[in-house]
């Protein structure tokens, strides 16, 4: 089956007719711009699970869990209860708001059997049916669909104290009524945000408003000022209205309280707090039931209203017999799904360090405090300098009160300023103390490009996640960037091979003036982390400019397909390494905030690892784009061959850029040929490889035409089935029309269900419920 066959011009009167429906829909027409949070209230049918559900949203596990505290085990989810997950709230067309999410269809689905059942009421039959060219009951397997999602971003007209809504279907039973008592608002505000529904129904979407926390209520709970928590965190737009996920600087003391290192936080209790409540969803298990009982006297389910009670939150200074590197301390609460290794990646951090901080702890239980040191902020700061004498002064301070807990025992409370961040979700806090980089403005730095001779570019900053070495080191490492040592010439820089400080890297020397290329690295890398993204270990900025990055010792793919290794890839090492790229290309289109466009994917920036897993490599082009925005223009930039029509002629950047070049590469994958091909040694004739498979999928006998264009170094060591897929896969990837190639998401889903098996596209891949393979497959 070609999984992404499609007639353009009855997609084209798909999209007319979606824009036809928006126009008549009666959900926030005529919108401006949307929000970047809303809630889809998922009911939990019987086979689904977390991992099917964050499948379908393409969300991690983790980012849902944080929307739902009550949540005690991430591996059984109760039939019959709802599922907060979030998403962005986009404004569609101009017309009204809503999120297009792209699913792969499964054997025998029906429009009605998507909406009903995988997003479980959250759209219809109808909507599916209206942005879409298949029949509603003959929908081919193993194609990508539009699935459209309402939500609302509220009304100022009804209420401004809200910001943040559920889309949510109603189930039989359920009135507006009954769900105003249940939320603890009045009946005629939700109906203000529905005008003209049924209360009655039992059926069909509601949005119902989920109050976010305000800057009064965090500091309220956290013994501070608005004043004081504002001028740590400029960016606050909006004091009356902090939306889930949003992270704010909040001073923090950390004094001697029975012999623990901790503070106490006053809490006025509400109407049905238990000590469970309050420690899991207020403090968001920066406490314990366990630590409530201990300092106060109440029962823990029978807590009087407007009774004062302590909060107690632990806290860190350090231990000198670990390291005496650190003054300041995360107080982090463990969540499902991390682990030792993945938060030292997280902070740069090695595991042996975070291990000897948190002696017997074991990082994978998915709960409890664990503390991680970080470092402060560089002295050499110019710009920001008040802010560096704070946190110099706080590290004096917490060394102090380790030295008095023998003899003070508490008896003096000790202020220590730690900048700490708060991730916000209904009440729920993360408290994390954070590196404030100072001096120049990263972003801007690079839209500028401009540096001032023998001005170091990065004078004044702590780069969070690296390290920053001495030229002295990086030359003794190199042997004087001997010719010997190099490994690599790119666009702006040489590279060479080096051990620093018991770690092989890979040294890129820049010329001065590409410190806008360096800039942009250097963002980029010190805020994504994955597997598949090539990781950037430090930098150095004298005399000439650095990045050492982890050292992949297996070269890159071109040279793996065309260069001087002798072993072909087969075929299944080459699927795993298209599954990789996509990986990490879609970790920074639709994972990081902001998004990123690398804009210069190509074989020779995939790097492949000892065991032939691949990473994606060289961000010096990389674009920085707000979620949500369509397409910006900028200048030409990139590799000829993998640019689309509408880079190449406009200039126009989307993350479609990405997918295009991917598609190539796929194409080079199979092919084992360059992106532009020699067609006449004599003339010096050249054309494009997605050109040369066009003419292929053109021709009568599109089979055969296809197999003359496998690599010959394959053999017949290769199942057609599926280079046939991943040539379709590349052809949809390559489509003229930007808008019509599928997303990197929908690309891994895809290469995802392909490495599982060459036979066939089988939903079992996705899903280890087995009850739900069944039912999606339509046994």
């Amino acid at each position: 089956m070609n999984i992404f066959s499609h007639e353009n011009r009855l997609l084209s009167l798909a999209i007319c007719f979606s824009c036809l429906l928006f126009a008549c829909l009666n959900v926030e027409a005529k919108c401006r711009k949307g929000c970047e949070l809303a809630l889809a209230s998922y009911y939990v049918w019987e086979g689904s699970n977390l991992t099917y559900i964050s499948k379908i949203f393409n969300q991690k596990i983790p980012d849902i869990l944080r929307y739902n505290p009550r949540v005690l085990n991430p591996d059984s989810i109760q039939t019959g209860t709802r599922i907060n997950v979030p998403f962005s709230c986009e404004c569609l067309n101009g017309d009204f708001l809503g999120h297009r999410f792209e699913y792969i269809t499964q054997r025998d689905d029906t429009y009605a059997k998507v909406a009903r059942f995988a997003f479980a009421n959250l759209t219809t039959d109808y909507w599916i049916q209206r942005v879409n060219v298949y029949d509603p009951t003959q929908v081919p397997d193993f194609v990508p669909i539009n699935v459209t999602v309402n939500c609302s971003c509220g009304d100022r007209h009804v209420s401004r104290d809200y910001g943040l809504f559920e889309t949510y279907p109603v189930r039989p039973g359920e009135s507006l009524e009954s769900l105003a008592v249940e939320r603890g608002v009045s009946a005629d505000l939700i109906k203000g945000f529905n005008p003209g529904s049924n209360s009655g129904a039992g059926s069909g979407l509601l949005f119902l408003p989920a109050k976010g926390s305000n800057l009064t209520f965090i500091s309220t709970i956290f013994s501070t000022t608005i004043n004081n928590i504002i001028s740590y965190n400029p960016q606050i737009t909006d004091q009356d209205l902090i939306n889930f996920g949003t992270r704010l600087n909040v001073p923090f003391s950390c004094g001697v309280i029975n012999e623990l290192l901790a503070h106490q936080f006053i809490y006025q209790a509400r109407p049905g707090n238990t000590y469970q409540r309050i420690a899991e969803l207020y403090y968001s298990n920066l406490t314990t039931v366990e630590m409530m009982t201990r300092f106060n006297s109440y029962a823990p389910e029978s807590i009087p209203l407007d009774a004062r009670l302590n909060v107690t939150v632990s806290c860190s200074c350090g231990n000198r017999g670990v390291s005496r590197d650190y003054g300041l301390f995360v107080t982090y609460p463990l969540r499902p799904g991390e682990s030792l290794s993945g938060i030292a990646s997280d902070f740069g951090l090695p595991e042996s360090l975070l291990q000897d901080y948190n002696p017997g702890v074991d990082f994978r239980r998915g709960s409890g405090l664990v503390f991680i040191p970080g470092r402060g902020i560089s002295g050499g700061a110019v710009a920001g300098i008040s802010v560096a004498a704070v946190v110099g002064a706080s590290v004096w301070q917490c060394a102090s009160i380790l030295f008095s807990t023998e003899e003070k025992k508490g008896t003096e409370e000790l202020f220590i300023h730690k900048d700490q961040n708060i991730d916000n979700a209904d009440g729920n806090f993360f408290l994390n103390i954070s590196i404030i980089n100072v001096g120049l403005d990263m972003e801007k730095a690079s839209e500028s490009g401009r540096l001032v001779a023998n001005v170091s570019p990065l004078k004044g900053i702590t780069v969070d996640k690296s390290v920053e070495f001495t030229y002295d080191e990086l030359a003794f490492a190199t042997n004087d960037f001997s010719l010997s040592y190099k490994i690599g010439q790119g666009g702006f820089g040489a590279v060479y091979y080096a051990e620093l400080r018991g770690e092989k890297a890979a040294v890129k020397k820049m010329d001065m003036q590409a410190s806008k290329e360096f800039l942009a690295e250097l963002k980029v890398l010190t805020h994504v982390h994955h597997v598949n993204l090539v990781r950037l270990i430090g930098y150095c900025v004298e005399g000439s400019l650095f990045l050492v990055y982890e050292y992949i010792d297996n070269g890159n793919l071109s040279q793996h397909l065309r260069g001087k290794v002798t072993e072909p890839l087969p075929w299944s090492t080459r699927v795993q390494i298209a599954l990789d790229s996509a990986r990490g290309l879609e970790y920074i289109h639709e994972h990081t905030v902001p998004v990123y466009i690398h804009r210069d994917i190509k074989s020779a920036n995939i790097l492949i690892d000892k065991n032939f897993r691949a990473k994606v490599a060289d961000f010096g082009l990389t674009k920085l784009t707000e979620v949500g925005s369509a397409s910006l223009q900028t200048r030409l930039v990139g590799t000829f061959g993998y640019m689309p029509p509408e880079y190449a002629q406009y200039g126009d950047v989307s993350p479609k850029i990405d997918v295009y070049a991917f598609g190539v590469v796929l194409f080079e994958l199979i092919s084992g040929k360059e992106a532009i091909v020699k067609t006449n040694e004599v003339i010096t004739e050249s054309k494009g490889l997605v050109a040369l498979f066009e003419d292929a999928f053109t021709q009568p006998d599109q089979t055969e035409s296809l197999r003359k264009l496998v690599d010959p170094r394959l053999g017949d060591e290769y199942a057609f089935d599926s280079v046939f897929k991943v040539a379709h896969l590349a052809k949809a990837c390559t489509h003229e029309n930007p808008q019509l190639r599928p997303s990197m998401r929908s690309i891994v889903v895809a290469l995802m269900t392909l490495s599982s098996s060459t036979e066939d596209w089988d939903i079992g891949s996705f899903y280890e419920n087995q009850g739900l393979v069944h039912l999606m497959s339509g046994r």
